[in-house]
Parts: structure tokens; sequence; C-alpha cells
């Protein structure tokens, strides 16, 4: 299936964990009874408000993307949704119009999985524009800026297509859903960031002697395979997407792929100069069960810690000590 262009990241130059709200608005027992609800898909729609931003000769080619991108992620998520989307059958499309007339009535029959943009809070410094996509399940009459649960969207912006890919949206929706089973089970609530790390502490023994897939492009410039694979030391091989996305869609055994995603954006607004930029996380994913192995997502008081969407021979050490950041 083709895949699409996460338009998102192109309008938006970067993105920061301290700076988005992270937190899931429901306790064990409404997500219990939020799994039982029949669930509305939305089918995002054209926002005229970017619509009238890119409606300038200069950006004409962006405006065309953005309006592919709403045509094929609509296909897309719909795809993948029915594909791999397992806590109901009952499961509807409905257009972000149609979902916006449902709340109107006061609609609270429904649960809703949708695309969102997790927006820069603005908690220190200057706000931007600039957010962290996301996939959110949710109540129909939640807002959508204090969202039920949800996941971080991985990143594939060092593909010349800068497009998702099916395991991409496997394994979104089906950590996603972990997520909130583990919430129900263990009757506490972990946002991502912290089920993340804590299924990556438990887990992280089982990824000695695995094979690990590396997207080839992923290797910070200047850096080495050579060196990677001695930092390693186990069986690491550098890989086309194409080639990770189907060790992952088809339950490779003995095989673990590491993701990247944007997960915060850092700022700093010294007298003389004021910046921001997307941080990135990288967890590395068990191909047969899908489980979390390993994370590194590095806070605030990890000084010189690499926050990019690309990975040094030094991650690659991080991997083979079994340490968690």
């Amino acid at each position: 299936m083709k895949k699409i262009v996460f338009f998102f990241l192109l309008l938006t130059s970067f993105v920061s964990k301290a700076q988005i709200n992270v937190s899931f608005y429901a306790d064990p027992d409404e997500l219990k009874q939020l799994k039982t609800r029949p669930l509305l898909v939305e089918v995002i729609e054209e926002d005229e408000d970017v619509l009238k931003k890119l409606d300038k000769p200069k950006k004409a080619d962006e405006l065309a993307d953005y309006k592919k991108f709403i045509v094929d992620f609509n296909r897309d998520f719909k795809v993948y949704a029915q594909k791999y989307w397992t806590f109901t059958n009952q499961m509807e499309f409905k257009t972000s119009t149609e979902i916006k007339a449902l709340q109107k009535a006061k609609n609270k029959s429904y649960a809703v999985l949708r695309l969102v943009q997790l927006n820069d809070k603005g908690y220190w410094g200057v706000k931007t524009n600039q957010n962290v996509p996301a996939i959110a399940f949710t109540r129909i009459e939640s807002n959508i800026i204090k969202t039920d649960s949800k996941i971080y969207l991985p990143s594939r912006n060092l593909n010349n297509d800068k497009s998702l890919s099916e395991a991409d949206y496997k394994y979104a929706l089906s950590i996603l859903q972990a997520n909130v089973d583990w919430i129900i089970a263990n009757n506490k609530v972990l946002n991502f960031d912290k089920y993340a790390e804590k299924m990556a502490k438990e887990n992280v023994s089982r990824l000695k002697g695995k094979t690990l897939l590396v997207e080839d492009n992923m290797l910070a410039k200047g850096r080495t395979k050579e060196a990677a694979i001695k930092n390693y030391g186990g069986d690491l091989k550098f890989v086309p997407e194409s080639e990770l996305n189907d060790a992952l869609v088809n339950k490779s055994k003995n095989t673990a792929v590491v993701y990247t995603a944007p997960y915060g954006i850092v700022k700093s607004n010294a007298p003389f100069i004021s910046m921001s930029t997307i941080v990135y996380f990288k967890i590395i994913v068990d191909c047969e069960t899908n489980e979390i192995l390993w994370l590194y997502m590095p806070g605030a008081m990890n000084w010189g810690a690499n926050m990019s969407n690309q990975l040094t021979e030094g991650e690659f050490k991080v991997m083979a000590d079994l340490k968690i950041i």
C-alpha cells in the first residue's frame, strides 16, 4: 500500500517533552468502560486556515502535498485501524465535522480513535506553533487537548518521502492498546513515557541474542556502521525501510527493530537568542510480540544526550549494556 506523508512535520519546524501535554485524562475504570464503546475512527478534513496559509504561488507544492496528505492518511488509517485495532469490532468512520456534530449534541456513547497534534503549551519561553503528532484513543466527549490516552507517531522524516509504513501503524496502534490494557490490569495510570520506560526495564534482558534491524539512514553523519556494530557486540544489521517494515508486519522471530519518534520541544530563551527544537526518543520493539525491549528517552537532566532523530555509536553501547535512559 502506498504510504502517506506526515505533513504535520513539514508545517512545523521543531518539537519537546516539557512543552507538550503528555497526560492521560482517564482513570482505569474509565478506560475499561471506554473499551466497550463503539468506536469512531476520525476521517480528517482539510483545514481552512492551513489552506489560506498555503494559498500562495511560492507554496503551491506544499499545498499539493497537504491535500494529498489528507487523502492518503484517511485511506491508510482506515485500512490499518481495521487490521490492528482489536478492542472492538464495532467500528465506524466519521469526518471531523460529523464528530463535532455528535459532540455538540452531547453524545457520550462513542470512543474515538483520531490523529491529534500535541501543541506547544508555552509552559516557559516564547510559545511556538510547533507540535508532536500522535494517535489518541479517547471518549467522544473529551476535550481534544485532554485526551484519555495517546502514543507518539514514529518519524520517517529521514526518508525522501517522509512517510509512515504499515509497520509504523502496527507499532503505534498495538502499543497504545497494550498501554491501556496495562493501566486497567494494574489499576494505575501510566502515560506512554512512563509505560514505555517500565516495559523497557522489565524486558530489556530479552534483547540479548536477537537480530537487531536499524534503518540504514538512521546513523548520524560522520558515524560508521563498523563502530556501531563493534559497540553493539551482537547481530546488528542496517537495512532498507522495506525490510524493517516486513519484519514487524510478518512477526519475524528472534528479531527486533529500532524506531524513533518526536516526544517534545526543548527551548532556549537566553536574553540574546530564542531557540526551540524537536527532540526524539529511540525505542526497540520485538517483531514477534510487539513488546518494548529498550528505550532511550533522555530527560532535561541528561546533559549531552543525543535527542536527534538519528543514532550515534554511543547509543549502541547503551543497548549492549542493557541500559534504559
